[in-house]
């Protein structure tokens, strides 16, 4: 019984830490965008950080990130992942941008027994270089 038990809270566990795309997906997508992958280009955030302030234990905080591709070549977002199952990447461009398009990435934080200072990242893997950028939440969570 107790074996059970245990096992059911690591499954649990698991998957309460699922971050984004599957590994299996990420590897598709890389190969149907191979031709882009080696042609790196850049990509600039409105803002890299986002404080939301004092939240109560259990509100959701919903933000947007906004992006330019602000380089000479299409800009395909690979993988959007958050460090943690509380932070999750909901919507994000999975199409190819073209140089001076625009993008959204809307990210939802679950402050659900996030009690204290929280500190979360969302990490953004794209043909860019460097291939990732690291986005932030920051905020305290009240009882």
């Amino acid at each position: 019984m107790k074996k059970t038990i245990f096992f059911m809270l690591v499954a649990g566990f698991i998957a309460s830490c699922h971050t984004g795309q599957s590994e299996a997906n990420l590897e598709e997508r890389k190969i149907e965008y191979a031709e882009f992958i080696d042609n790196p280009t850049e990509i600039s955030f409105e803002e890299m950080k986002f404080d939301f302030g004092t939240v109560k234990d259990g509100e959701m905080v919903h933000h947007t990130f906004k992006f330019k591709n602000t380089g000479d070549q299409t800009l395909i977002l690979l993988n959007v992942t958050g460090s943690c199952g509380c932070t999750v990447p909901e919507d994000w461009p999975q199409y190819p941008i073209e140089p001076g398009g625009t993008g959204e990435i809307k990210v939802v934080f679950n402050s659900s027994n996030r009690a204290g200072v929280v500190r979360k990242n969302v990490t953004v893997e794209a043909n860019t270089n460097p291939t990732s950028s690291i986005l932030t939440l920051t905020g305290k969570v009240i009882e």
